[in-house]
């Protein structure tokens, strides 16, 4: 009698009902969004409260990789969300999205962002906050993207021209003309060991074109000036 009591007592006591929600981790997402999910559990008695369901609602959220949620004696829950981290923008010139290097975009932004690189689709592929790329030239493009990381190869755009052609800025006025999205593994590898045998290039050249592996040219930044 003395236990059902004291569970009885547990159960229904004011002491134990929720009353504050803290939230941390909110940095892209909508915070008042997920402040609506969490504050679901404010009112319920803590021993009774199902985590599950909230945690559920709030992983949906494209900015959100991963939540916890606990339980701080007698009446304070406490949420930790986890954030994706952008490694590019992909934008078709009209909307810009955050992005994971898988081609997941999962945040609109108003423009460039300093210190991530941009992959420019043009008219390749509608971009979309919560949907991840699914052309073949967009796929390409977050291909070499991660050549280059995986190389040490500064690249601030990757764009794609109407007719599929890809074009990468390597964060100054020199340019690497890949052209076709085929045979990437190569021409990156050509890339590389172009820079690692004669890194002057960039700062001498006005761009190199791989777009045909066998015959790769580079043109000096004088000649470029002269022509035009």
């Amino acid at each position: 009698m003395i236990l059902a009591g004291s569970i009885s007592f547990a159960l229904r006591t004011p002491t134990l009902s929720i009353d504050q929600v803290q939230i941390k981790g909110i940095h892209l997402a909508d915070k008042s969004a997920i402040t609506t999910m969490a504050m679901q559990a404010h009112g319920q008695n803590i021993l009774l409260l199902r985590k599950s369901p909230i945690i559920r609602k709030i992983r949906e959220i494209n900015e959100i990789k991963n939540v916890k949620m606990g339980r701080r004696f007698p009446n304070r829950v406490w949420v930790r969300v986890w954030e994706r981290k952008p490694d590019v923008v992909i934008t078709d010139n009209s909307c810009y999205c955050l992005a994971q290097s898988d081609g997941f975009m999962f945040h609109r932004t108003s423009g460039p962002v300093k210190g991530l690189p941009i992959v420019e689709l043009g008219d390749s592929e509608r971009v979309k906050a919560g949907k991840k790329v699914s052309s073949m030239i967009a796929q390409c493009a977050l291909e070499v993207f991660k050549y280059a990381r995986k190389d040490g190869l500064k690249l601030s755009k990757i764009s794609v021209d109407p007719d599929g052609d890809m074009c990468l800025n390597m964060g100054s006025d020199f340019y690497v003309k890949l052209g076709q999205p085929d045979d990437i593994a190569l021409k990156m590898s050509l890339l590389r060991n172009t820079l690692a045998h004669k890194p002057s290039i960039v700062r001498d050249g006005a761009y190199i074109d791989l777009s045909c592996p066998k015959y790769p040219v580079w043109k000096p930044k004088e000649v470029a000036q002269a022509a035009s």
